[in-house]
C-alpha cells in the first residue's frame, strides 16, 4: 500500500471511529445520519462490520423503537440501579471490576502524553467507551496530519500511540463488553453495534499489528528510533 492508499484508507477508519462513538452517547434524532455516514465509511474498511449497520438503521426509523432505544441506552450504561453492560474500560481490565481504578488513570495519562484532556461538557469517566473511540479518532488524525507534513517522527509517534492503546486498553476489553451487551439488550441495534464495535476494532488492531504502513514510516518504526520518544506501558 503507497503512503496515498494508505493515507486514505486511514482516514476513512479515522471518520468511522468518530461515528461509531457517536452510537454510545444518548440517541439522538441525527442517529439515523450517523449510520447511514457509518455504514458507508466501514463498506470500505471493514465490510465485515458494515452489515450490522443496516438493521441499526431500520431500527431506529421507527418511531415507537427510538423512545425505545432511549430507554434501552440508560438500562445498558447508565443505571441507576446497575450498569448491565458498564461502558468502562476498568470493569473488564481491573480485578474486583471497579470503576475509576489504576487503568483508568493509565487512560488519562495517555490523554495527557499527546496533549489531550476530557472536554468540560464530558461528565463521565476517561474509559467510557466514546472517549476511547474519540481518542483512536484523534491519533488517527495526527498522524495522517504528520504523514501530510512529512514529519516520519509524528506519523510513526502516533501510530505506535494506536497501537499501543488498542492492545492495553479499548482492543483488550471490546469483546468482553460487546459479550454483556449482546447479553443483556432487548433492542437489535445495540446487539448489532456491539457486534460491528467488535469486528471493527478487532480488524484496526490486527491491520495496525500485522499489515504493512507507507514503507518510510514503517522505516522508522522498525529503527531504534521510536524507543526514544515512546513512553513504557
Amino acid at each position: 500500500m503507497d503512503t496515498k492508499d494508505f493515507v486514505s484508507h486511514e482516514s476513512c477508519k479515522m471518520e468511522a471511529y468518530r461515528l461509531l462513538a457517536e452510537c454510545y452517547y444518548l440517541p439522538s434524532q441525527e442517529l439515523a445520519a450517523t449510520l447511514d455516514r457509518l455504514e458507508y465509511r466501514l463498506k470500505i474498511v471493514c465490510p465485515q462490520a458494515a452489515k450490522y449497520v443496516l438493521p441499526m438503521t431500520e431500527e431506529i426509523h421507527q418511531r415507537e423503537n427510538f423512545a425505545r432505544l432511549e430507554i434501552e441506552y440508560v438500562k445498558l450504561f447508565v443505571g441507576p440501579f446497575g450498569l448491565l453492560a458498564p461502558p468502562y474500560g476498568s470493569v473488564y481490565l481491573e480485578n474486583g471490576r471497579k470503576v475509576m481504578g489504576d487503568s483508568t488513570m493509565h487512560v488519562k495519562e495517555m490523554y495527557a502524553e499527546v496533549g489531550l484532556d476530557a472536554a468540560e461538557t464530558f461528565k463521565d469517566a476517561p474509559d467510557h467507551i466514546a472517549a476511547e473511540l474519540e481518542f483512536i479518532y484523534f491519533l488517527i488524525f495526527k498522524a495522517v496530519e504528520a504523514i501530510g507534513h512529512s514529519d516520519l517522527e509524528g506519523a510513526a509517534f502516533y501510530l505506535d500511540r494506536r497501537r499501543a492503546f488498542l492492545q492495553n486498553h479499548l482492543g483488550a476489553w471490546i469483546s468482553d463488553f460487546a459479550c454483556k451487551v449482546e447479553e443483556h439488550t432487548e433492542t437489535h441495534f445495540y446487539r448489532n453495534l456491539a457486534r460491528a464495535s467488535k469486528i471493527f476494532l478487532q480488524k484496526d488492531l490486527e491491520e495496525i499489528s500485522e499489515s504493512p504502513v507507507p514503507c518510510e514510516v514503517q522505516g522508522f518504526l522498525n529503527s531504534g528510533m521510536q524507543e526514544e520518544i515512546y513512553l513504557q506501558d
